[in-house]
Order: C-alpha cells, then sequence, then structure tokens
C-alpha cells in the first residue's frame, strides 16, 4: 500500500509543478482566461515595440519592430499555429532586425496560447512571448 501511496503523491506532485511551471504568473496576469487571441496586443524583444492583431476570421497582423507582417492563425482549444508570415522588406538599424528576426521567429513557431483580457502569451516548444493588451 505505501508504495501505491508513494506513487500517487509523485503523480499529483508533478502534474501540480508541471502545471505552474508551463505559464508563470506575472504582475497584471490576473483575470479569467478566454477562448480566443482576438484582439489588439503589444510587446517588445530586446527593447524593440512589436505589435500583433489577431481577428476573429483567422487572420494575424502587425508590426515586428521595423516592418509589417501579415498572415493566418488556427486555434484548437489552447493549441495555436501561426503563419507562414508574409513581411515588408524594409532595413532598419541592425538592433531592430536582430529583434524582428527573433519575434517573428518565436510567433511562427507557436505551439498553444492562453489568454486573459490582460495578458496573452504564446508558447513555442523552447519559448514564449507576452502581449499585453493594446
Amino acid at each position: 500500500m505505501n508504495t501505491i501511496r508513494r506513487t500517487i503523491v509523485a503523480v499529483a506532485t508533478a502534474a501540480a509543478l508541471a502545471t505552474a511551471l508551463a505559464a508563470p504568473a506575472v504582475a497584471g496576469d490576473t483575470g479569467a482566461p478566454l477562448r480566443s487571441p482576438v484582439g489588439d496586443w503589444r510587446t517588445s524583444t530586446h527593447g524593440v515595440k512589436q505589435t500583433i492583431t489577431f481577428t476573429s476570421d483567422g487572420q494575424v497582423y502587425g508590426d515586428s519592430g521595423c516592418n509589417r507582417f501579415t498572415g493566418k492563425y488556427t486555434t484548437d482549444g489552447d493549441r495555436i499555429s501561426i503563419g507562414p508570415l508574409a513581411s515588408t522588406m524594409m532595413a532598419c538599424p541592425q538592433r531592430q532586425m536582430d529583434a524582428e528576426a527573433t519575434f517573428l521567429t518565436r510567433i511562427q513557431a507557436a505551439v498553444g496560447y492562453t489568454a486573459t483580457k490582460k495578458v496573452l502569451k504564446i508558447f513555442a516548444p523552447k519559448d514564449m512571448v507576452r502581449f499585453v493588451r493594446a
């Protein structure tokens, strides 16, 4: 019986830890979960401001720090797929170009998301982008 009890406790502890680590709480992350990322959001990468808008008809567009981008997205529960994205091709200072490349790579690698009234988190396999309502 002790082995079974220890196994149950270990599984419950692992599940609780995985949940806590999956989406760490940050100030402002309060509010009931939303079922959709639809809306206007903003973030920054390495100090470069970026925006993203999700429409109710599956379109996504925004400003990646230097260029504008557009494309499609789909959701299924808490899973999300973004892209492929098309982008303008303006040249900017290297700092902005680097931040833009990082941002676009992160969002196109998206596999999941959480959204509240104020915060949208887009999760990639090894990364997360946190947006606030614009």
